[in-house]
């Protein structure tokens, strides 16, 4: 499932004494100097908030994130972290409760609570993330949420082909509120998605569907479904939308392939099935393709419906329909 979390890749596990914490814009109550195990990596603080780091703390003391740091990546592992003693502080805007201020956060479809092993990327500025090119920023600006792929790894919880597995990360903005204020926070979720689809069917209105929990890039995602007999979903009318997608987001809330591309003419949509696009429903600014976006797919934002076009290369759940 794509709920089991890769380490990230600069991740470095900083033991965060308050002192530290100051040193990098994450401030206890402590005004000690800089910490000796500071570390930089391009010009950017890589630090760690986890529960060791709460439990450090002196009785009634809280822990303060500063998140306007633009040099600053907050690396956070949430899996036994008492966010209710965490603060982010945005200066000027003032502070909120994390627990609070990061409802948004924990009701996202790639929220860090509902992975294995909580690692979390929190950070004020894309450039502070060198891993993501001028062009993958000015993307994500526009979509809001961009995926990347970083190649071939083995999961160390699976005895697992390297082959079959990729790495994939998920960068996106969450919206919060502070002091009526409203603060933009970009957030990166790595991944490791394997092979080994599985499929449960469902029928609606007289035609069989496949919802597949195995992630494929689309290529391969209509290949397993033509071996079924199957082609990837087509969505004539809203009510099948809304069935298909509410259907598909009891197993996952993240984004699933459909057959809508445009791979054969730039700009000219149509069905993997052959049918003709009687019926569109493109998330406003949709399709854009920013980065070289060929395929179709759902539940851009959970729960709003609404298409987006994303790179062919993805791996994606997917849905097949009987013809």
């Amino acid at each position: 499932m794509l709920e089991q979390l890769a380490r990230i890749s600069r991740f470095l596990a900083l033991p965060l004494t308050a002192a530290s914490l100051a040193a990098v814009g994450l401030a206890g109550c402590s005004t000690a100097g800089p910490d000796a195990s500071e570390v930089e990596q391009g010009g950017v603080s890589n630090v760690l908030i986890d529960a060791q780091s709460v439990a450090r703390l002196a009785p009634g003391e809280r822990l303060s994130v500063d998140l306007r740091a633009r040099d600053v990546v907050a690396h956070f592992a949430f899996d036994g972290l008492d966010f209710g003693r965490v603060d982010l502080d945005f200066g000027d805007q003032g502070k909120a409760p994390m627990a609070e201020a990061m409802e948004p956060l924990f009701s996202h479809p790639y929220s860090p609570l509902e992975a294995q092993e909580g690692r979390f990327v929190i950070t004020a500025d894309p450039a502070n993330l060198p891993e993501l090119t001028a062009d993958d920023i000015a993307a994500l600006e526009v979509e809001r949420m961009i995926a990347r792929e970083h190649g071939s790894r083995a999961p160390s919880a699976q005895p697992q082909s390297i082959d079959d597995c990729v790495e994939q990360t998920i960068y996106f903005y969450v919206d919060i509120v502070v002091n009526e204020t409203v603060q933009s926070v970009l957030c990166a979720h790595t991944i490791v998605v394997c092979g080994s689809t599985t499929c449960d069917t469902q029928t609606h209105d007289g035609h069989d569907y496949l919802f597949c929990d195995g992630q494929e890039s689309w290529t391969d995602a209509k290949a397993t479904c033509a071996s079924q007999g199957m082609s990837l979903v087509t969505l004539n009318d809203a009510a099948e939308e809304a069935w298909v997608s509410g259907a598909a987001s009891a197993y996952s809330t993240q984004k699933w392939w459909m057959g809508l591309n445009d791979r054969a003419s730039e700009g000219s949509f149509g069905w993997d099935s052959g049918e003709p696009l009687s019926y569109s429903n493109w998330y406003p600014g949709e399709p854009n393709n920013a980065g070289n976006e060929d395929c179709g797919q759902l539940n851009r934002f959970y729960p709003e419906l609404g298409w987006n076009d994303e790179p062919c290369s993805l791996h994606l759940r997917f849905i097949c329909e009987s013809d």
